[in-house]
């Protein structure tokens, strides 16, 4: 049996455009706490940079031009919920750019070998099977843990402030370690909210998790 022709409709850039400044509060702060995690081990410096590589390879395909060679992502609009689109893309960013970093240290310490003859002693010089990458997983593992009991307690919080969207912006970016400016500007936050609902934050914590204020 011949397969069915796909029928999958993409979005163009007037729809995607839309889409995108109709994405509520809730839905930037998921997106953004998903860039949070994916960013790790990558090219991009920080959450945003990742999210706006998502955006723009979704504009590339919707305009249905290319940009450096790249052909982007496009947006199935009837299939998949735009949130869920973009974290997805981000994902597939965030692994590619992490598979082509991992590539590049291999090519050059393969170069090194081929011209000293010896992999193990050039993968010595080099720091990756010594005291450095114990030290660097040691640390690794230190955060990770950290993150994991900071993340446990911001989700007692969020649990408590699950319907206070300026709350919520305020808690991801403390987590995220965002300046006030920027958080204002990703959640479209004036500065009276910011400072009422960073109060509320507060004096929450203080009944929830005595002498854990948030500082």
């Amino acid at each position: 049996m011949q397969p069915k022709p796909s029928s999958e409709r993409h979005a163009n850039v007037d729809e995607l455009s839309r889409a995108l400044t109709m994405l509520s509060a809730a839905e930037r702060l998921r997106l953004f706490s998903r860039a949070r995690l994916l960013v790790w081990g990558t090219e991009y410096t920080n959450p945003q940079e990742l999210f706006n590589e998502a955006v723009k390879r979704a504009l590339v395909a919707a305009s249905g031009s290319k940009q450096d060679g790249e052909r982007g992502r496009p947006w199935p609009i009837d299939r998949v919920q735009l949130p869920a689109f973009l974290s997805g893309c981000m994902d597939s960013i965030a692994d590619a750019s992490r598979e082509s970093l991992l590539q590049t240290q291999t090519d050059r310490l393969e170069a090194l070998a081929g011209e000293a003859g010896d992999v193990d002693t050039v993968i010595h010089r080099a720091g990756r099977w010594n005291s450095d990458v114990v030290e660097q997983a040691i640390e690794v593992e230190n955060t990770f843990d950290r993150q994991q009991r900071a993340e446990a307690d911001a989700r007692v919080i969020e649990t408590y402030f699950k319907d206070d969207q300026a709350v919520l912006a305020v808690i991801e970016g403390e987590k995220a370690d965002m300046q006030v400016a920027e958080v204002l500007a990703l959640f479209d936050l004036d500065q009276k909210t910011y400072d009422t609902a960073r109060r509320r934050l507060r004096r929450q914590v203080d009944k929830l998790m005595p002498g854990r204020r948030q500082r």
